[in-house]
């Protein structure tokens, strides 16, 4: 299975201080401000499973035991996939389309084992693959005009410098706080899913410091960036001649 029980024991501990700042049911802040009901494919039934959790005696083990009961046969991808979710995988890289003209590139971390993705030794591989998923976007998606991204990621010079620089100096931070899918959670997780320790402990410090539930994105150190650029740019960039 994809995630540990500390990915969840974060989550918990995260909700449990927003509770407590906020006076709010439990089961309500692991709603809105956790990935716990998309995590567990429990949208449409939440009800119940917040009424199961309230009861446990360990709520974190009833947690885990739904996750494996949901995602048992979820895969994990490896360096030599091709396929991720369905779409095309280049080693780190994959992207969904929008509108048949909107590329959306998508990172995840997949290096080979004891790799550091984003290091300073692994930027010709990304650049490598990003050339090669661009190729393939050329060859089989003619419509695309635009690439636009929308991650945490883009606070990271290592990661931003893989790009061209018309994408990147676009960049505008979004203000939107959304907690209960993993846009801003990923920050807080290795390669194999277990917590950050340092970027978690700075996640539940900062909750004492956010006088409003609107602005609890803001536990978060690393905020959401929205950025886009042409795919010419893109073509040129990584050389791909017309």
């Amino acid at each position: 299975m994809l995630y540990p029980r500390s990915f969840f024991a974060l989550q918990l501990a995260f909700a449990q201080r927003i509770a407590t700042r906020f006076s709010l049911p439990l089961t309500d802040a692991l709603r809105h401000y956790t990935t716990f009901a998309v995590s567990l494919t429990v949208e449409d039934t939440w009800d119940a499973f917040a009424h199961a959790f309230m009861h446990a005696s360990d709520p974190l083990e009833l947690t885990y035991q739904v996750y494996a009961e949901q995602a048992a046969n979820e895969p994990i991808p490896t360096p030599d996939d091709t396929l991720f979710r369905g779409q095309p995988l280049f080693g780190c890289f994959y992207y969904a389309v929008r509108d048949t003209t909107i590329i959306n590139p998508h990172f995840i971390n997949n290096d080979r084992p004891g790799l550091r993705p984003l290091s300073h030794a692994r930027q010709s591989a990304r650049r490598d693959e990003l050339r090669r998923m661009v190729l393939h976007i050329r060859e089989t998606m003619p419509t695309a005009t635009i690439v636009a991204g929308h991650s945490w990621l883009y606070n990271l010079p290592a990661y931003t410098r893989l790009f061209p620089p018309s994408y990147t100096h676009t960049m505008v931070e979004n203000p939107d706080g959304v907690l209960n899918q993993m846009v801003l959670w990923y920050q807080c997780y290795d390669r194999f899913w277990e917590v950050k320790p340092a970027i978690a402990d700075e996640l539940l410090r900062r909750v004492e410091q956010v006088a409003h539930l609107a602005d609890l994105r803001l536990c978060f150190p690393y905020q959401r960036f929205r950025t886009r650029a042409p795919i010419a740019d893109f073509y040129e960039y990584y050389a791909i001649d017309g």
